[in-house]
């Protein structure tokens, strides 16, 4: 069934303002419902405070995203693991509605730290989720093309596109680690400031409209400066990638500086096994020195003590046949005592 939307004259209402609008269709009904399109006529500024600072941190990670993706790529790897893990379990938490806002802002904080050790301490894990934030990317924006030519009759359709696509880029980016990345931050990162910008606008009338659009379900129409702000995605993207591939980025490697870490890793490791040895090499010639040393005072005190218990006559032929050797025995003795 078609409709069309018509101003309401001064023959249907007269006590009806010029700017309602009211959906009527070709069925000739009687039943007409208020338009959702009066909303647009003006922008709320009522803001509640914690919505207001998330958005605002979002809207400077957006920007780090978006030009600091591949420069930054520990702390963006970090990001991309708490945005996925703290998304996820606060959407799920809100669909079956257990705990309370506040329970499910604590549950989301804590899924997504976790993930988000986990991606930056694992560099595939990491590069996996930012190839799987892009294929979903892409896959929101097929979803919201496809949904002004068809609506889908099943989850499983958006389902199946969101999964599908973002195993792709995932798989597709551990291949073209560097230039997926980019690709990825610049997309993620875009998203991200739009996001935040569209709850300072329209209070996340264009984030309901997309998620309406992931779970196949029907929404109302969406003001026309709604789509100025998703236009303004795919511009922050192609901004991002310039941005990032001929300044950010130029001349910096993340596999360079891994391996740098890894080296410089290894060579203190040789350093210290270098410096125990030299260490222990030392300790036992001081040892084998002084034991010499001890051996030398000790023999001589062994000799005096026999010489002392010898009769006068064998005392007196003992030091005359020790007479000519005098003079080497000294110079054996101290040069067993040079250390």
């Amino acid at each position: 069934m078609t409709e069309h939307v018509v101003p309401l004259g001064s023959g249907l209402q007269q006590s009806t303002p010029i700017s309602t609008y009211n959906i009527i269709s070709h069925d000739n009904t009687s039943n007409a419902t208020p338009s959702p399109l009066a909303r647009c006529e003006d922008i709320r500024y009522e803001y509640n405070i914690a919505p207001a600072i998330i958005c605002s941190m979002c809207f400077v990670f957006g920007i780090v995203y978006t030009f600091f993706g591949y420069r930054f790529f520990k702390a963006v790897m970090f990001l991309t693991g708490f945005s996925f893990g703290a998304i996820l379990v606060y959407l799920i938490c809100i669909e079956h509605d257990v705990l309370p806002p506040g329970g499910n802002a604590g549950v989301a904080a804590a899924a997504g730290i976790l993930c988000g050790l986990i991606t930056m301490l694992v560099q595939y894990v990491g590069l996996f989720l930012t190839g799987f934030h892009l294929g979903i990317s892409i896959a929101i924006g097929a979803l919201v093309v496809i949904e002004q030519f068809y609506h889908p009759e099943t989850k499983w359709i958006p389902i199946g596109l969101l999964v599908g696509i973002g195993l792709v880029f995932a798989l597709v980016i551990l291949k073209c680690q560097r230039s997926g990345t980019i690709l990825g931050t610049s997309v993620f990162g875009g998203g991200l400031m739009i996001a935040c910008l569209d709850y300072f606008i329209e209070q996340f009338m264009m984030v309901n409209y997309i998620w309406e659009r992931v779970k196949a379900e029907p929404s109302q129409p969406v003001c026309w400066y709604s789509w100025l702000v998703l236009g303004c995605w795919p511009f922050c993207f192609f901004v991002g990638i310039i941005t990032q591939w001929r300044i950010t980025s130029h001349g910096y490697k993340h596999e360079d500086a891994l391996l740098h870490k890894k080296k410089r890793k290894v060579n203190l490791q040789k350093l210290r096994a270098k410096e125990r040895k030299t260490t222990n090499q030392s300790r036992y010639r001081h040892l084998y020195q002084v034991r010499r040393v001890n051996g030398d005072v000790i023999s001589q005190n062994y000799i005096q003590c026999i010489q002392h218990e010898l009769s006068p006559p064998m005392r007196s032929q003992n030091a005359i046949n020790s007479e000519p050797t005098t003079e080497v025995d000294s110079a054996h003795t101290t040069l067993t005592q040079v250390p």
